[in-house]
This record gives C-alpha cells, sequence and structure tokens, in this order.
C-alpha cells in the first residue's frame, strides 16, 4: 500500500491569493508575468469590506472577495532520503510540504477603468 507523507507547519505558511478576472493580462516585457512577484497593487475599500481595487499600471479594476466552495492548498514535492532507507522504491522517500492554504479569491468582473483620466484628457487633439 502507497502512503502519501504531507508536511504541514502553520508558522512557515507563506501567503498566496487566487485571482479571477474577466480576460487575460498581458505584458510587453519578454517572457510576460512569468516570474514576477509584484505586478500589480489590491487594496480593500475599507474595513472589514469584501470589495477590493486592483491597480496595474494605469487600470484599475473593481471586484470582490469571494470564499472558496473548497480550500485549496499549495503543495511543493520534495525528496527526503532520511524518511525511509531500507526500500528501494524511492516513491517513499516523497513528502508533500504544504506551502499555503487558500480559503478566499479575488474577483474581478468589470472591465477596467483608466486611472489617468485627468492627463489623459489635458493632451492635445491630433
Amino acid at each position: 500500500m502507497s502512503q502519501i507523507r504531507i508536511s504541514y507547519n502553520k508558522q512557515s505558511q507563506k501567503e498566496f491569493c487566487l485571482l479571477e478576472a474577466q480576460g487575460s493580462l498581458e505584458t510587453d516585457q519578454q517572457g510576460g508575468l512569468r516570474g514576477q512577484q509584484r505586478f500589480a497593487e489590491i487594496r480593500r475599500v475599507g474595513n472589514g469590506s469584501k470589495d477590493v481595487i486592483m491597480v496595474v499600471g494605469i487600470h484599475r479594476l473593481p471586484g470582490s472577495v469571494v470564499p472558496l466552495a473548497k480550500p485549496l492548498a499549495v503543495l511543493r514535492k520534495r525528496h527526503s532520503p532520511g524518511l525511509d532507507d531500507s526500500s528501494n522504491n524511492h516513491n517513499n522517500n516523497i513528502v508533500y510540504d504544504i506551502e499555503a492554504i487558500i480559503k478566499e479569491k479575488f474577483l474581478f468582473k468589470i472591465r477596467p477603468d483608466v486611472v489617468l483620466q485627468n492627463e489623459i484628457s489635458r493632451l492635445p487633439s491630433v
């Protein structure tokens, strides 16, 4: 019988967020958003409010915080050679560490507004 070893340490938890948006996020940078840790800023509108605003460049997207029906676990697979060296099966040495548990998502279903309306209106017309 196979066993899956899972390691959970609440103190080493990282913060992850789940974003759901209408359309797609695009960038001019080669490679896209891959590997970027900060491409937007998300702010809550009030204390205890479920409303949020995400600012991406010059665009502002209104949204809300929605609880997930089932929480998601973010896992990291690692090999731990000291667990079961008596067996020749290397699958017994695999451990999954729980990196985070996501219980809510940020939902952005409205098209973005342009933040710089005043600056754009001052530009000369062509």
